[in-house]
């Protein structure tokens, strides 16, 4: 019987490299990791992917960043690569993911224009502010951004629909390629992507318009999953979310 055959994005390829030299005591803990040209000249993959390894290595709890001082290898290791039980494997689920929220999410919205209050439209707004705020680090971005989101569930009342939005932020941190994706050219674009989409969806909200929400709320999730899946296929050459892009670019009428 054949065993059907799963691509590992090379990123993943990458982290275990590094995580094994690591473990094998190539890279002492506490020092600092080579720079990204150096990795990327050694391993013979884009900067991109080292990029992605890192941060991957960092979720695994092999290195940790210091702001303003780079990555190095952490002072403790875990005894063994963490493997669970059910926890997706690879980039398809990740694809999944991008899916689902582009499903989900704009019908959450559609459903919170008749029931979002002005209190929590207020509430809204000053998220939008704080995504907005250039000065704020990205941790603290993607806070106000996920409130956000939260925030439009659970204006509907329906606590189902607060844990589908509180699970998306869940295991969308266990994919690195989906936390760099507001990793733009600069705080001002990042600012004016948040800006313009998010207004659109409140907008929609506050005018109790079920259908400009849901609108609204389908751009903003294609614009942040679909660039990202053609991103990964471009620079990993994995063909794992063609499906999936295909399935986007179909509901927004594209060819």
């Amino acid at each position: 019987m054949l065993t059907p055959i799963v691509q590992t994005p090379r990123y993943r390829l990458v982290a275990e490299e590094i995580a094994a030299r690591i473990r094998a005591g190539d890279f002492a803990p506490g020092t600092k990791m080579p720079a990204d040209k150096d990795l990327v000249a050694k391993l013979g993959v884009s900067r991109t992917t080292v990029r992605e390894a890192m941060i991957a290595l960092e979720l695994m709890g092999y290195v940790v960043t210091r702001y303003g001082a780079g990555a190095f290898v952490a002072d403790t290791l875990p005894a063994a690569p963490p493997e669970v039980k059910g926890e997706p494997s690879g980039l398809p689920g990740f694809f999944e993911l991008v899916e689902a929220r582009a499903v989900f999410e704009p019908e959450i919205a559609a459903i919170a224009a008749g029931a979002i209050s002005p209190e929590e439209i207020a509430a809204l707004n000053a998220c939008i502010e704080g995504m907005c705020d250039t000065a704020l680090p990205f941790d603290r971005i993607e806070a106000h951004d996920r409130e956000f989101h939260l925030i439009v569930a659970r204006s509907t009342g329906n606590s189902v629909f607060v844990s589908v939005v509180e699970e998306f932020w869940r295991v969308r941190q266990r994919y690195p390629e989906w936390t760099r994706l507001n990793n733009r050219q600069s705080a001002e674009d990042i600012a004016r992507f948040s800006r313009d989409e998010h207004v659109a969806i409140v907008d929609a909200l506050a005018a109790r318009d079920a259908g400009g929400a849901r609108a609204a709320m389908a751009h903003h999730c294609r614009n942040s999953g679909q660039p990202l899946l053609e991103r990964w296929q471009l620079f990993e050459g994995d063909g794992g979310g063609e499906e999936v892009l295909h399935r986007l670019k179909a509901r927004a009428g594209q060819s």
